[in-house]
C-alpha cells in the first residue's frame, strides 16, 4: 500500500512541476521588455534615459539597454534587441541613433519592433514614432532670441530658456502599415497623450518642406535689409547633418530675415556643421572667435556646451536651439535666470508621455 502511494505521490508532483513550470514559460514568454537604444556618451540622452528607466521600475516593466557610439555599433545593438525580442524599443533626442536610423529602421519594421524615438525627423527617416517639440518653430523663436540680444540690448543671463510643449507625435505611414498596425486606431489610442498627430513617410519632405530646404537656407551669406542701418554678424554651428536640426537652422535664417526687413538691419550669417567632430567643432568656434562675431548660435547640446566654454573670457553672447537638458548639463544656471553669457531653446523629451504612447501601443 505504501509503495502505491508513493508512486501516486511521484505522479502528482510530476503533474504540478509540468503544470507550473508550463505556467512560468508562458508568463516568460508574454512578458513585456523594452529596449532602450542610446549613445551613452550622448548629454542629451542620459536626462531622459534616467527618467526612462525610473517610469519602467515604477511601472513594474522590465527594459534592457542597448547603446552604440557608432553607426557599425548602433546595427549591432538593434540585432541584440531583435534576438532579445524586446517589444519596442525607445531613443530620445540622440544624435548618434538618429544618424544611423535609415540604417536600422528596416530590420526593425521586419522583426515587427515599434521604434519610439524624441524628434520627427527620426520618423522622417524610417522610425514608427517621432514624438517632441516643433522644430520648426524652436528654430522661429531661436532667432527672436538672437534679436533680443542684439537689438533690444538684453543679456543672455536674464533671457529665461523657452521651452515649448512637445506634445506632436509623427507617424511614419509606411512603417506604421508594415507593423501591422491600423493608423485610424493608433491615432485614435494617442489622441488623448498628444496635442498634435502628423502623418510622414519615410524620406519625404516635413508639411512645411524644409526636408529639402534650398542650399542656401544651410549657407553662409547676409540677409535682412538691402539697405541696412547697422549689420550684425552672427555664426552658426549645426552639429550634425540631420532633418531636425536643418529644419531649426533654416527657420532661424527665415526669422532673422524677416526681423531684419522690419527693422532695416542685416545680418551676416556665417554657418558651418561640425559633423559630430570634437575637433573640427574647436576649429570652427575658433573661426568665430577670430572672427569678432556679434553673436554665436550652437545648435545641439555638444555646440552649445563647446560655445559656453570658448566664450567664457570674451564673453560673446551665445544663443543654444535644441539643448534638451540645460541645467543637467550645466550650460546654464537655471531655465529662469541663465546666470551667464549664454541662453537659448529647449527641446526637452515629455519622457512620460511618450512612455505612455509605447504602452498604448504594446498592451503593457
Amino acid at each position: 500500500m505504501k509503495k502505491y502511494i508513493a508512486i501516486l505521490l511521484v505522479l502528482v508532483l510530476t503533474i504540478t512541476c509540468f503544470t507550473a513550470c508550463g505556467n512560468n514559460a508562458a508568463d516568460t514568454e508574454s512578458k513585456k521588455v523594452i529596449g532602450l537604444l542610446y549613445d551613452a556618451g550622448q548629454d542629451a540622452s542620459t536626462t531622459a534615459i534616467a527618467e526612462a528607466k525610473a517610469y519602467l521600475d515604477e511601472k513594474g516593466i522590465a527594459y534592457k539597454e542597448y547603446t552604440g557610439t557608432t553607426g557599425d555599433e548602433v546595427s549591432l545593438a538593434v540585432d541584440a534587441a531583435i534576438a532579445d525580442k524586446v517589444s519596442a524599443i525607445f531613443t530620445p533626442t540622440d544624435n548618434t541613433i538618429m544618424a544611423a536610423e535609415l540604417s536600422i529602421y528596416e530590420k526593425l519594421a521586419d522583426a515587427g519592433i515599434p521604434h519610439f524615438t524624441g524628434a520627427d525627423s527620426f520618423a522622417l527617416n524610417g522610425a514608427y514614432l517621432g514624438y517632441g517639440v516643433d522644430y520648426a518653430n524652436l528654430g522661429k523663436e531661436t532667432a527672436n532670441m538672437v534679436a533680443e540680444v542684439l537689438l533690444d540690448g538684453k543679456s543672455p543671463a536674464t533671457i529665461p530658456v523657452k521651452t515649448f510643449d512637445n506634445g506632436t507625435a509623427t507617424i511614419n505611414t509606411e512603417i506604421c502599415a508594415k507593423l501591422g498596425y491600423n493608423l485610424d486606431d493608433m491615432k485614435a489610442k494617442y489622441e488623448p497623450n498628444c496635442q498634435a498627430i502628423k502623418e510622414i513617410t519615410t524620406g519625404n519632405a516635413f508639411e512645411d518642406g524644409t526636408q529639402n530646404i534650398p542650399a542656401a537656407a544651410l549657407k553662409s551669406g547676409t540677409i535682412g535689409s538691402e539697405n541696412p542701418t547697422k549689420t550684425f554678424t552672427v555664426g552658426i554651428c549645426n552639429f550634425v547633418d540631420d532633418a531636425s536640426l536643418n529644419q531649426i537652422v533654416s527657420n532661424i535664417k527665415l526669422q532673422l530675415d524677416t526681423i531684419g526687413k522690419e527693422k532695416n538691419v542685416a545680418f551676416t550669417v556665417k554657418y558651418d556643421n561640425c559633423n559630430a567632430d570634437s575637433n573640427v567643432l574647436n576649429q570652427i568656434i575658433a573661426g568665430f572667435n577670430a572672427d569678432k562675431v556679434d553673436l554665436m548660435v550652437g545648435i545641439a547640446t555638444p555646440v552649445a556646451m563647446a560655445m559656453q566654454s570658448a566664450t567664457e573670457d570674451n564673453q560673446i553672447p551665445v544663443v543654444f536651439a535644441a539643448v534638451s537638458d540645460p541645467v543637467g548639463t550645466q550650460i546654464v544656471a537655471s531655465n529662469e535666470n541663465p546666470g551667464k553669457n549664454i541662453t537659448g531653446t529647449s527641446d526637452f523629451l515629455d519622457t512620460k508621455a511618450i512612455f505612455n504612447l509605447i504602452l498604448a501601443t504594446i498592451g503593457a
